[in-house]
Order: C-alpha cells, then sequence, then structure tokens
C-alpha cells in the first residue's frame, strides 16, 4: 500500500495518529531522508506532491515541523555542533551529544516524534519576548515554561524548549514528556487536524544538566523560520494543483484562462522553490527569497 492509499483508507474521525501511524509509508517513499542530511530539493519535491494527497496538508505540516525545526536542531547536536562560544559552553557536551544522536535516529526511523517548543503567548513571534526560563541549581538544571503552540505535540516523546538563560541567551532544553511536574494539554485546531499541537506549563522543573543540548538558538530563528515557510509554500503549491486540476477536470464554473494563470504561477513559484532548495539545502538565501515573492504574486493583482 502506498502512502497515498493509506491516507484514502482513513476513517474521517480519525487525525490524532495519522503521523506517526503514516511513518511506514513516510520511510518508504523517502520522506525523512531528509532528517539524516538528504537533499532539501528532493524533501520539497515530495512535500509538494503530499499537498495533493488526501489529508496531506495536515500530514504536511507535521513532516515539515519534525524535518526544519526539531529535526535541523537534533541533527546540530548529533553532529557535535552545540553552537558553544568562548562564553556559553554546555555543561555536558559528550551527553548531550548521545541525547541528539539518539533522538534523531528514532525519529529518522520512524520511533519516536519530537516536538519543538518556541510560540508563547503575547511573544509576537520574537524570540527575545520569550519569558520561558531556566537557571542552574545544586548541579540541575530549573526550567519555568509556559508555552502555547507545540505542532505534534500529541504523540511525541519529548520536547525541545526554547528558554531564556541567566545570561539573557536563548537555549534550547531537552524535556520528556513524562517530566514530574509538567502540566500537558492537548488541543486541536480546526483545520489540518493531523498535525496535532499541544500546550505546556511547568513551574520549577529539575532536569539534568546533559538536557542543555544546544545554545543560542536566536542565532538560527530567522533561517528556520525561512525553512519553514519554503516548506510550506511547497505544500500550498501541491494543494494548488489539486484544487484547480480537480476543478478543470469536473468542469466546475471556472474560467480556463484564469485557471491557467493560476497554474502558471504555481509552477513559477515551485520551481523557485526547488532552485533555491538545490542552492543551499539549509542556508536558504534571505533576500532572494523575500524578492521572489511580490514579483510572482505580480501577475494576480493586475
Amino acid at each position: 500500500m502506498s502512502l497515498k492509499e493509506y491516507l484514502s483508507s482513513i476513517p474521517p474521525n480519525e487525525y490524532r495518529n495519522v503521523f506517526k501511524d503514516s511513518f511506514p509509508y513516510l520511510i518508504e517513499e523517502g520522506y525523512l531522508e531528509a532528517l539524516a542530511g538528504g537533499s532539501f530539493e528532493t524533501f520539497h519535491q515530495k512535500i509538494y506532491q503530499l499537498g495533493s494527497y488526501p489529508r496531506g496538508i495536515g500530514l504536511g505540516i507535521a513532516v515539515m515541523a519534525q524535518t526544519n525545526v526539531a529535526g535541523r536542531i537534533l541533527k546540530f547536536v548529533s553532529d557535535g555542533f552545540l553552537n558553544e562560544n568562548t562564553i556559553h559552553k554546555i555543561f555536558q557536551k559528550e551527553e548531550a551529544i548521545q541525547i541528539g544522536i539518539k533522538l534523531l535516529n528514532d525519529i529518522s526511523l520512524g520511533k519516536n516524534i519530537v516536538s519543538m517548543g518556541v510560540s508563547e503567548t503575547g511573544w509576537k513571534g520574537r524570540i527575545s519576548n520569550i519569558l520561558t526560563n531556566y537557571r542552574i541549581e545544586n548541579e540541575r538544571i530549573i526550567l519555568n515554561l509556559s508555552k502555547s503552540f507545540l505542532t505534534n505535540g500529541a504523540n511525541c516523546s519529548g520536547f525541545l524548549i526554547v528558554a531564556k538563560s541567566p545570561s539573557e541567551t536563548f537555549d534550547i532544553i531537552y524535556l520528556p514528556r513524562d517530566s514530574e511536574g509538567l502540566d500537558l494539554e492537548i488541543f486541536d485546531l480546526e483545520y489540518a487536524k493531523e498535525a496535532t499541537h499541544c500546550r505546556l506549563k511547568g513551574n520549577d522543573l529539575s532536569l539534568p544538566l546533559k538536557n542543555l543540548i544546544f545554545l543560542n538558538y536566536q542565532n538560527f530563528a530567522p533561517d528556520i523560520h525561512l525553512s519553514e515557510m519554503l516548506s510550506a509554500s511547497a505544500l500550498f503549491c501541491g494543494y494548488v494543483d489539486l484544487i484547480v486540476k480537480t476543478l478543470l477536470k469536473e468542469k466546475k464554473d471556472i474560467d480556463p484562462r484564469i485557471a491557467g494563470k493560476i497554474l502558471d504561477i504555481q509552477q513559477l513559484l515551485y520551481s523557485k522553490i526547488l532552485e533555491i532548495s538545490k542552492k543551499k539545502r539549509y542556508k536558504i538565501q534571505i533576500l532572494e527569497w523575500k524578492k521572489f515573492i511580490p514579483t510572482a504574486m505580480k501577475p494576480l493583482w493586475t
């Protein structure tokens, strides 16, 4: 059975376990290869295809979050890059790397899901507004957190939490799901429910020093956010292709000339996504991407 066939067979009221239960098909068809350093261009070709599948938008968002966000950080850590500098150092580097290696291996093989916790109520998309924080006491990490929007939160084994340090850097702490004192609330969006979400709260959670696995996340946040934008655009292109071609096939009330124009723009956008992905798998050229969006969309405005 293919991934598309599997997604078509799922009962309408089932969504919470779709991502987890799709792992055998995602692995078989190469969707998780980017986690281990595979081609970002190929990843976007698959995300584009997923956009045209039943439940593909929700599953695509789940795969994107696992690959571009949590997976990206875990790949850094497993490769021994913890973003230290002359001032800020990881407390237990070798142990932290081993955490990264195990988590990356598990999600690459479909054995586990790891969620990333950045968003907070009132943070307005700015890392500097994050209030979740940690301190070190008696050789332990003491974490106070309130995270409002964690994708893949329903079935994950743990979370990568962005927290403010005493020196006002924003670092990443691995927080196991079963941590004592952690308050977890699962909630559903009105759309794309296959990408599950949760909220987290906790006061003075005590964790071992090895769970501090990455420093100065603020240095990489813009690039990671742009990677998500790029993947979301690929997913959207696949969905637009499906909708327009379905309308034309069913001879709905749509002008073929307008449909053709939409598909031309969609293909232009998709080709640019692949071009940028091929140039730099993760170090996307921000200025080039920002300049392209208005150019691509201009035909729709005239």
